[in-house]
C-alpha cells in the first residue's frame, strides 16, 4: 500500500518543513526586492524589467526543481536563494 491517498504530499521532516517555510518567505521577498531595485535604478522601466526578471526567476526555479515546492528540497538551494536575496537587498539599500 504505497499509493495510499492519505500519504503526505509535502515535506515530512522538521528540516524539510523549515526549508519549505524559508523558501515560501524568500521567493516573494526576493521578487519584491528585485522589482524595487529595478525601480530604484531605472524608474518605471526598471520596474518592468524587474517584473520580467521575477517571471524568469520563477520559471527557472520550477524548471530546475520540477515544481515550486519540491519534496526533496535541498538546503543548498535555499541557502543560495537566501544569499541572492541578501545581495539584491544590499544593492537596493546602496541604490537608495
Amino acid at each position: 500500500m504505497t499509493d495510499a491517498p492519505n500519504a503526505p504530499i509535502g515535506p515530512t521532516t522538521v528540516q524539510q518543513d523549515a526549508q519549505a517555510a524559508a523558501l515560501a518567505a524568500l521567493m516573494p521577498l526576493g521578487g519584491g526586492v528585485l522589482i524595487a531595485l529595478g525601480y530604484a535604478w531605472l524608474g518605471a522601466f526598471g520596474a518592468i524589467l524587474g517584473v520580467a526578471g521575477v517571471v524568469w526567476w520563477a520559471v527557472w526555479w520550477r524548471g530546475k526543481h520540477g515544481r515550486f515546492f519540491p519534496k526533496d528540497l535541498r538546503g543548498g538551494s535555499v541557502g543560495r536563494l537566501a544569499v541572492f536575496v541578501c545581495v539584491i537587498t544590499v544593492m537596493l539599500f546602496i541604490a537608495l
